[in-house]
């Protein structure tokens, strides 16, 4: 009973199947039935047959030509918007190295004009030890303002100072301390504790003790002992005690700052990408077990989009590693390193030397991964930190 009321069933299936093409062949025999197309000259008028077969390959190929010249206008455009934003960008990076450039070359002659004043100084000091007739007078001139040593060196750097240098000491100072603070905010940008860092990194620590005086955290505030120095009141003119030890410990920072944030990864590691999965707790992928953590950011591009180390350093891994597919590991100094998972290739070898923007890799879906993408994780002493913050604060540097 139930085999025949399926062979029913499947009858009338069948029916509808064969009544829906009798119709489609009626409706194409129709549209497509047989034509003649005339054609008139001046001595003849002659007639080619067009075939249903013939209108159906010519309607055809009509629309695959239309089909074809969409696509091509659709990736025209998508090709010149993506040519016209890297043109801008690279118009922007241009504008913004000259920028650097030209404070590059102010500062090297503001320090310039700084080692000229110095050895003015010490040229003079050296002429009044030597000159008993300029010391008396000098004696005599200074007699009533000589009640203290710090005073006696106020007037003489005063006396010393007939061009405005003091002036060119000020400036100097300022951008020093503008770009200093400029790259401190990058770094808080990024997570980053400084002081932190530091320990890892004896130069940088050793710099930023030495120019503790800007760094009001670096002391301990709260303790009364232990503390000194010349009393200064309110609304006293604070340029004309700068020192040439605090200037060179600030210079040295300075210089040990900007070597530090060259080594910090704040370049992306792929040209182009979407973020599909944030730093932190989330879903899990492929359990869809809630609150794992998930140690990095994973961004996607095209299938083997080139990935690039985001800063200098040296590869300590370059292979397969469970989970992460296959892995690259960079060493940038300091505690920071980098980890590039789920590639299709990687093109470095362990121990390689990589500068910033190298390419070390493609993108691809190796490893414990739903579908093309890089895993991205940034570590502080292997402890994974958000690397969103370091890609956001690079905005600001390239």
């Amino acid at each position: 009973m139930k085999k025949s009321t399926l062979k029913g069933k499947l009858g009338i299936v069948f029916a509808k199947i064969r009544n829906f093409s009798n119709e489609l062949q009626h409706l194409a025999g129709r549209i497509f039935c047989k034509r003649r197309i005339i054609v008139i000259s001046e001595r003849s008028i002659s007639s080619i047959p067009a075939s249903s077969k013939s209108q159906g390959l010519i309607v055809t190929a009509g629309l695959l030509m239309l089909l074809w010249i969409s696509y091509s206008t659709g990736k025209y455009v998508t090709y010149e918007s993506v040519i016209s934003q890297k043109d801008r960008e690279i118009w922007n990076t241009n504008i913004t190295n000259e920028g650097l450039q030209y404070q590059m070359a102010d500062l090297h002659q503001n320090l310039s004009d700084l080692n000229k004043y110095f050895e003015n100084i010490r040229q003079l000091d050296l002429m009044s030890q030597k000159s008993p007739v300029k010391s008396k007078a000098s004696d005599t001139t200074n007699l009533h303002a000589s009640n203290t040593q710090g005073e006696k060196v106020a007037d003489n750097n005063a006396s010393a100072d007939p061009n405005g240098v003091q002036q060119i000491l000020t400036n100097i100072r300022s951008k020093v301390i503008s770009r200093i603070e400029n790259l401190e905010a990058i770094l808080q940008m990024t997570g980053l504790n400084l002081r932190k860092i530091a320990d890892n990194n004896t130069n940088l620590k050793a710099a930023l003790l030495n120019a503790s005086h800007l760094h009001a955290d670096i002391s301990n505030p709260g303790d009364v002992k232990n503390q000194g120095g010349p009393y200064v009141s309110p609304g006293s003119d604070l340029s004309a005690m700068f020192s040439q030890e605090e200037f060179e410990s600030e210079i040295n920072y300075l210089m040990q700052l900007e070597k530090f944030i060259n080594s910090v990864p704040l370049s992306t590691p792929l040209k182009e990408y979407r973020l599909t999965s944030g730093f932190g707790r989330r879903m899990d992928p492929l359990s869809n077990e809630g609150g794992a953590i998930h140690t990095g950011i994973d961004i996607a591009a095209e299938y083997k989009s080139k990935v690039y180390s985001s800063a200098p350093g040296v590869v300590s891994f370059a292979d397969s590693s469970g989970a992460y597919g296959r892995l690259v590991r960079v060493e940038h100094g300091s505690g920071i390193s980098t980890w590039y998972g789920h590639l299709d290739r990687i093109l470095v070898r362990e121990g390689e030397t990589v500068k910033r923007g190298q390419l070390i890799a493609l993108q691809g879906n190796t490893g414990r991964s739903t579908g093309t993408h890089l895993h991205y994780e940034v570590r502080l002493n292997n402890q994974p930190i958000n690397p969103a913050n370091f890609l956001e604060a690079g905005k600001y540097v390239f």
